[in-house]
């Protein structure tokens, strides 16, 4: 939490292009205007009232749909803790749930370099700048659509990631194989799907201002869906390489169905519309900058980082 307000206006500076300046660019669609052809915005259409929870053969609730727990807008992108609007940020009430300060319970060491992981002149190490993976946590910042497929679930996010959930596997993969968003296998306890994952990287971040766990990490997520429109989730994060404690966030607000035909960007088109194209490559001149600064600054060479258990 130290030197809060210098990171975040640091953070915002150098790569607001990344989490700020492509949202008009979602809004608008190619064409800009609004519509993907530069027309105007297409209406949405009304979300139903909510009503029961809609349920598979099984008797399971039946997830299938675009869910989003963004609330009014981008507001724990860069910091999930508690946070006033800066330069391109905005301000938020912390997402941590569990302490009941909601305060990240980082190990003396892990802060030091979850603080390094701010500083402008590190933002280059950020996976995402180069099109690389979201964390399962980063992920929740957005829409995700849920399908099912061959007895598993299938999560698709931000940036066309799609997790395959596991619903028969009882057992993780063997230590040595490690994944950026872990090894998922979910299994239901009443209404709510939970999602236990291991044998992780360490190389993701949970979001822009650097927060993290190392390989060692135990993730177990909870969706529990309370009517045909929302869906409550919460993350816990169990990692004793980096935390003093387990400890457990959840998103800005109730992940809410989505209705396909939706103009606002929060719904992440990519997910409803697949006539829309992976493009985060392209253009990205922020990142040519930010690696400028940072090998300017390391000597050409990565910065020292000792996170223990990670995978080059």
């Amino acid at each position: 939490m130290q030197n809060r307000a210098s990171i975040v206006l640091s953070i915002a500076v150098l790569v607001g292009g990344l989490a700020v300046v492509s949202t008009p660019a979602l809004a608008q669609g190619r064409g800009g205007g609004g519509g993907r052809g530069g027309g105007a915005p297409r209406v949405a259409p009304a979300l139903p009232p909510a009503g029961p929870i809609p349920r598979t053969a099984d008797g399971k609730p039946n997830l299938e749909g675009v869910f989003s727990g963004m609330g009014s807008g981008l507001t724990h992108t860069v910091i999930l803790e508690d946070h006033t609007s800066g330069f391109g940020i905005r301000g938020g009430k912390s997402l941590i749930t569990d302490p009941a300060n909601g305060v990240i319970p980082y190990q003396p060491w892990a802060l030091v370099e979850r603080n390094k992981r701010r500083e402008d002149v590190n933002a280059y190490e950020d996976p995402v700048g180069h099109c690389e993976f979201y964390d399962i946590g980063r992920l929740h910042s957005f829409a995700q659509r849920f399908m099912y497929t061959g007895g598993n679930i299938a999560i698709a996010g931000q940036e066309q990631i799609v997790r395959i959930i596991d619903m028969n596997r009882k057992q993780h993969l063997p230590a040595s194989i490690r994944l950026w968003n872990g090894d998922p296998i979910g299994r239901w306890e009443g209404d709510t799907l939970v999602i236990d994952t291991t044998n992780f990287n360490g190389r993701t971040r949970m979001a822009l201002g650097g927060d993290f766990y190392s390989a060692n990490a135990h993730i177990v997520e909870r969706y529990t869906m309370v009517d045909s429109n929302t869906i409550n989730w919460t993350m816990t994060v169990d990692d004793p390489t980096v935390f003093t404690r387990p400890w457990t966030f959840t998103t800005a607000a109730p992940m809410i169905r989505q209705v396909d035909g939706s103009n606002d960007w929060n719904r992440a088109l990519r997910l409803l519309d697949p006539a829309w194209e992976h493009d985060c490559h392209e253009g990205n001149v922020v990142l040519r900058h930010m690696r400028n600064v940072y090998e300017q600054t390391w000597g050409g060479k990565p910065r020292p980082q000792t996170v223990p258990g990670s995978v080059p």
